[in-house]
């Protein structure tokens, strides 16, 4: 009988807010006895630190690069398999339980059926700004980067509400009994911003949370030049507390889930796997810096635990693996197809005295645009305990961690490594080029111009936000003068130009 598998995939948690993780002050009481009755990959990297192409990247099994979604207006093409396609066509009912932030007419996939709605507007020219009940517009903010700081505290929001409701979805279908092999992905929009977090968490956590690697004396690079960077302690401390909260709340959420399904499991007499990972995580003041975009460990490293029928417990999988792993790992374990792509099956680890695969190396890709109007190609590798990265154009400010010495990634040693430096570069270059990438970047350029004009979106294939939640009075905010953040001002004057 082919197991069940359930994926509950959250968006923007870093790696190191987990109990098990190490993180002395957040608790994760969930994750963390699935952790201890499961298997941990300690190095898990996203494929992208940016949602749409980290999930494209998961789905489609593939590099941004190769799959051509570079950033969030982007999708896969309708007829190209995903590991989803393989699943159905070996025999599983493939369910979508909310957000899986897909763009375009095609909501699936691959999915067979969807049963709680997306939560981010589902084609490319947005939706009407959420209103309140009295039909004023809603004062909420926060959901982007720079935006971020300026809408923090406790409370509601539409995150929180979103999240419940997807649960709420996913504990009913768990109530049911189901003829077919499920495989499930129960998708949440926290832990990610705004940094609105239940009173009773943010409130816990405001006073014990560090400040110690918050700073806007940290160099990113001439990349990273004009990325917002707050280390007012007061806008800090708030948006920490809020974050750890919210990691918390996921927390609780995960637990309902992964409970109702081992009832199901045990109602059913079937077997089953439970995955958790998120999308990316969060720099939430790490560097000065929040939100992602970036390369650094809070922004790319991410949760990756299973548990469940075949899976060794208490296993800890040290050498890096990708989110693109997720979809030939969960096929191998489905005796599904795996497609071939960039990611690999870690069911040869996945075992009591599994094959170990030190010497992977693993990449990261982030297209992005500079405060000069130009764009960029930034690729990550890493291998054991080193990081390098690089953007195209920018060679010359490549960098190199050695993240276990250093952890905090605070000192480039390039300088003292330059052999260790040249391996990881050249493993980096057997991906495509800018050039290479650009042919495909300009034509959907072109193809946004138009799209983005066009208003089709459809309210009933999406959550539609209850106009009543509680909003804040007096949310802390930055005292910056923070406009848009600057890769979508150039980004839309692109989009301007004739």
């Amino acid at each position: 009988m082919k197991k069940d598998i359930l994926l509950y995939m959250s968006d923007q948690h870093s790696y190191r807010l987990q109990g098990y993780a190490g993180d002395p002050i957040v608790r994760t009481p969930n994750l963390d006895g699935i952790a201890a009755c499961g298997t941990v990959m300690t190095r898990a990297m996203t494929a992208c630190p940016l949602c749409v192409p980290a999930r494209a990247a998961m789905i489609s099994g593939q590099l941004p690069s190769n799959n051509g979604v570079l950033f969030n207006f982007n999708s896969i093409n309708s007829d190209q398999a995903t590991f989803l396609h393989s699943l159905n066509a070996s025999g599983y009912d493939t369910v979508l339980c909310g957000r899986m932030h897909f763009v375009g007419p095609d909501q699936r996939h691959g999915y067979s059926r969807r049963i709680a709605g997306e939560r981010t507007p589902v084609f490319h020219n947005g939706v009407a700004p959420a209103v309140r009940a009295d039909g004023t517009k809603s004062r909420v903010t926060g959901f982007d980067e720079n935006g971020s700081v300026k809408y923090i505290g406790p409370g509601d929001s539409p995150v929180l509400a979103y999240d419940r409701y997807v649960v709420e979805n996913a504990l009913a279908y768990l109530e049911e009994d189901h003829e077919a092999p499920q495989f499930i992905t129960v998708g949440t929009y926290g832990p990610h911003f705004p940094y609105v977090a239940p009173r009773e968490l943010y409130e816990y956590y405001y006073d014990k949370v560090s400040l110690e690697d918050v700073s806007e004396d940290f160099d990113g690079g001439k990349a990273l030049e004009g990325k917002l960077q707050e280390a007012d302690p007061e806008v800090a401390r708030a948006a920490r507390a809020a974050y750890y909260g919210l990691v918390e709340q996921q927390d609780r959420h995960i637990g309902q889930v992964y409970e109702a399904f081992q009832r199901y499991l045990e109602r059913t007499g079937r077997e089953g796997v439970f995955l958790y990972v998120s999308d990316h995580g969060d720099m939430n003041g790490t560097h000065g810096y929040y939100g992602k975009q970036v390369f650094y460990d809070p922004a790319v490293h991410i949760p990756f635990v299973m548990a469940g029928d075949g899976i060794p417990k208490g296993k800890r999988i040290e050498s890096p693996v990708s989110l693109l792993d997720v979809g030939p790992t969960v096929c191998d374990i489905a005796g599904a197809m795996v497609l071939p792509g960039d990611g690999k099956s870690l069911a040869p680890q996945l075992k009591d005295n599994g094959e170990t695969d030190e010497e992977r190396m693993v990449v990261s890709e982030l297209y992005t645009y500079l405060t000069n109007g130009e764009t960029a190609l930034g690729r990550m590798v890493q291998w054991k305990q080193w990081k390098w990265f690089a953007y195209s154009g920018l060679e010359e400010d490549a960098r190199l961690y050695n993240v276990d010495a250093d952890p905090g990634e605070l000192t480039n040693v390039i300088g003292q490594y330059p052999e260790i430096a040249a391996c990881l570069k050249s493993y980096a270059d057997q991906y495509k080029s800018y050039e290479e990438v650009m042919v495909h970047e300009r034509w959907v350029m072109d193809q946004l111009k138009i799209l983005m004009q066009c208003h089709y979106d459809d309210p009933r294939e999406r959550w539609q936000c209850p106009n009543n939640l509680e909003e804040l009075e007096t949310p802390v905010c930055t005292k910056k003068e923070v406009g848009p953040t600057p890769w979508a001002v150039q980004m839309f004057k692109k989009l301007r130009e004739e």
